[in-house]
């Protein structure tokens, strides 16, 4: 049985400077920035660009994330790997249920299910997909009491 994905939510690529990379995907593709973001807890940063579909709405996110020093996973990463794609982002409908599924197919989902924030997420390592690192996330109503006060 395969697993009840929604949508591709976004694609996310690793850079050593995103304000390097980011005239590429405005002025080429023309894709607008919807937002930045920061966590220094987990040592990176990062900008949601919207790719729009036919209709000129948005049809999913692309997002670049840039290390915050040389302890970051994501500088780990470019180190190992260069710049390029980091992960692939998937709304699926019951993240339990797609963490059932993975098993049933052999794949020991990583990194949860856990709840972050208003939604709960996994991880699929490289090593079962063929190489792309999936982020599996279920979108949920309300974030948790602790989450919502900012406790990550």
């Amino acid at each position: 049985m395969p697993i009840d994905t929604k949508r591709v939510d976004h694609v996310s690529m690793a850079v050593w400077k995103i304000d390097d990379a980011l005239p590429f995907f405005r002025d080429v593709f023309g894709w607008k920035e919807a937002g930045r973001f920061s966590s220094d807890d987990a040592g990176f940063s990062g900008v949601v660009l919207d790719v729009p579909g036919p209709d000129g709405e948005r049809q999913m996110q692309w997002e670049i994330l840039e290390p915050l020093g040389e302890n970051s996973f994501i500088a780990k990463f470019l180190r190992e790997r260069g710049p390029g794609l980091h992960h692939v982002t998937l709304e699926v409908a019951d993240a339990d249920r797609a963490a059932g599924g993975l098993r049933a197919h052999g794949v020991e989902p990583f990194g949860g299910p856990r709840v972050s924030y208003d939604w709960k997420e996994m991880f699929v390592h490289p090593k079962s997909s063929g190489g792309v690192l999936f982020q599996l996330y279920e979108q949920l109503e309300e974030p948790t009491a602790g989450e919502a006060a900012g406790e990550h």
